[in-house]
């Protein structure tokens, strides 16, 4: 008879249990989701950085720079392009972005398949203001875009800083 009286609580216990696990597991879910997108981004925006990099050293060896402003062709400068390189990588990542503007960009290719392109934006801020900023593109050897925007520096003052007058 004992063991009858101890199967209601042993049943309680073991419906506790069951929800605190599932709670449990529901929590850790709901922790590494955003953390394992985010470091997935993180991890995507290192590669950019690596391979434009690369890119920048394609160029260099081989000659293969070209350069475009407003849909013009000019002669590719390795000093502007390295101070772009260097600017992007300072400044950071912004919002990853999907699909990009029409118009002409600032744009570079490197002769090894990749480009680079800047588009000027604006950028709508949580607290309802706008603010002006860029838009950076670049298009691996794969054909793998990887965008993004921000607000960290403005499209004028990339050209500015890097020396190219429209």
């Amino acid at each position: 008879m004992k063991k009858k009286a101890d199967t209601p609580k042993r049943s309680r216990r073991d419906g506790l249990l069951a929800v605190a696990i599932t709670g449990a597991i529901s929590l850790l879910i709901a922790i590494a989701v955003p953390v394992g997108c985010g470091m997935s981004l993180m991890g995507n925006y290192h590669r950019f950085i690596q391979d434009l990099g690369n890119s920048l050293t394609y160029a260099r060896e081989h000659g293969t720079l070209e350069m475009s402003v407003d849909g013009e062709m000019r002669a590719g400068d390795l000093d502007q392009a390295e101070k772009l390189y260097r600017l992007i990588s300072e400044t950071g990542m912004g919002s990853p972005l999907s699909e990009l503007p029409g118009g002409e960009p600032l744009s570079f290719t490197f002769g090894d398949g990749s480009a680079l392109q800047v588009f000027p934006t604006t950028i709508n801020e949580t607290d309802g203001t706008t603010a002006d900023g860029a838009i950076i593109s670049y298009t691996r050897l794969d054909g793998h875009v990887f965008s993004y925007d921000t607000d960290k520096i403005a499209y004028q003052d990339i050209l500015s800083r890097i020396g190219v007058s429209e």
